[in-house]
């Protein structure tokens, strides 16, 4: 496995993990100049992120991780698709898929683009 794909799988299972038990805790992983797509609806800016996350009407979640691809980007970053499926307060499960954008920022890599779809059909 390539050092972006590792760094992708690891990505991938913190954000998850931390999502599913802990939504603020993910205030880290974005900064002021953070993009993030869902559902269509544009918001940018750490803060702004962490109020579309709160506003995020179930309680519980879970994520189940069923793919994830990884790239390298130019900017020595890491291009990460993740597609699966996700239960919200005892839902059926929903498919999705979700983008991310990793920087590289000292020996951490933070949230530049972030953008989440629910797949019907």
């Amino acid at each position: 496995m390539s050092e972006f794909e590792q760094i992708g799988k690891m990505f991938t299972q913190h954000y998850y993990n931390t999502f599913d038990t802990n939504r603020a805790a993910l205030r880290d992983l974005y900064r002021d100049q953070s993009l993030m797509t869902f559902e269509g609806a544009q918001v940018q800016g750490a803060n702004a992120i962490m109020e579309k996350f709160s506003q995020l009407t179930f309680k519980e979640v879970k994520h189940d991780v069923q793919t994830i691809d990884s790239q390298p980007s130019l900017t020595g970053g890491v291009l990460v698709m993740v597609s699966g499926q996700l239960k919200t307060d005892g839902d059926a499960p929903h498919r999705f898929c979700q983008m991310f954008h990793l920087v590289k920022e000292a020996n951490n890599f933070w949230v530049s683009n972030d953008v989440f779809r629910l797949n019907y059909g």
